[in-house]
C-alpha cells in the first residue's frame, strides 16, 4: 500500500516510528483533546501507536493513520485516520486532529477530501462516517465542507472532561 498521499498543499504519510514524539504530544495535550476525550497516559499512547504502526487492511481493527504535513515547509499539521466500521457495506470512519498553529487554513478539509478519494480508489469504501461533539463547531464545519451530512445528534452520549456532551453523527456516500 502506498504510504504517502499528496494534495494541493499537503503530504499525508502513514504514521512511522519517527512520529512518536508528535503522536505523544497530540494525545497528551489537553487543548488538542478538549473535544475528543481525556488526555492519554504515555503507556496508552504507546500501545495505540504500536497498533497503528502495524500493516493495515480492510479487516484490521486498528486505525490507519497518516501524519499531515505542509508539502512546501514540511511542518507538521496534524493527523488523520480511517477505520473500517462495516466490511459488508465498506464503510469507514474518519477522524482528525489539527495542531493549534494550523487551524483555520483549510488543511483538515483538504486532507479529508483527499483521504476519501484515496480510500475509495484503494480499498473500495463507498461510505464514510464521523462523530464529533455538538459543541465543536470547527470540526462540524470541516465535516460539512468535506461533503458530509449530519444524520443525527445523540444527546449526552459521550463524557468529555467530566461532562456529558451531545454527539453529532455524520456520513457521506460515494
Amino acid at each position: 500500500m502506498n504510504t504517502q498521499i499528496l494534495s494541493a498543499r499537503l503530504t499525508l504519510t502513514k504514521v512511522a516510528l519517527h512520529d512518536w514524539e508528535l503522536i505523544r504530544y497530540i494525545y497528551s495535550n489537553p487543548t488538542l483533546m478538549e473535544h475528543i476525550g481525556a488526555t492519554m497516559s504515555e503507556e496508552d499512547i504507546r500501545r495505540n501507536f504500536e497498533k497503528e504502526l502495524a500493516p493495515w487492511s480492510l479487516n484490521s481493527t486498528h486505525w490507519l493513520t497518516w501524519i499531515i504535513r505542509e508539502t512546501d515547509s514540511g511542518n507538521d499539521v496534524g493527523l488523520i485516520s480511517i477505520c473500517t466500521r462495516n466490511r459488508e457495506h465498506l464503510t469507514a470512519e474518519v477522524g482528525f486532529i489539527i495542531l493549534e498553529g494550523s487551524k483555520g487554513k483549510g488543511y483538515a478539509t483538504e486532507a479529508i477530501r483527499r483521504v476519501f478519494d484515496f480510500a475509495v480508489d484503494t480499498f473500495g469504501f463507498n461510505k464514510f462516517t464521523a462523530v464529533c461533539s455538538e459543541e465543536h463547531a470547527a470540526s462540524r464545519r470541516v465535516l460539512e465542507k468535506a461533503g458530509m451530512k449530519l444524520d443525527k445528534v445523540l444527546p449526552e452520549s459521550t463524557e468529555i472532561a467530566g461532562k456529558m456532551v451531545n454527539d453529532c453523527f455524520y456520513s457521506l456516500e460515494r
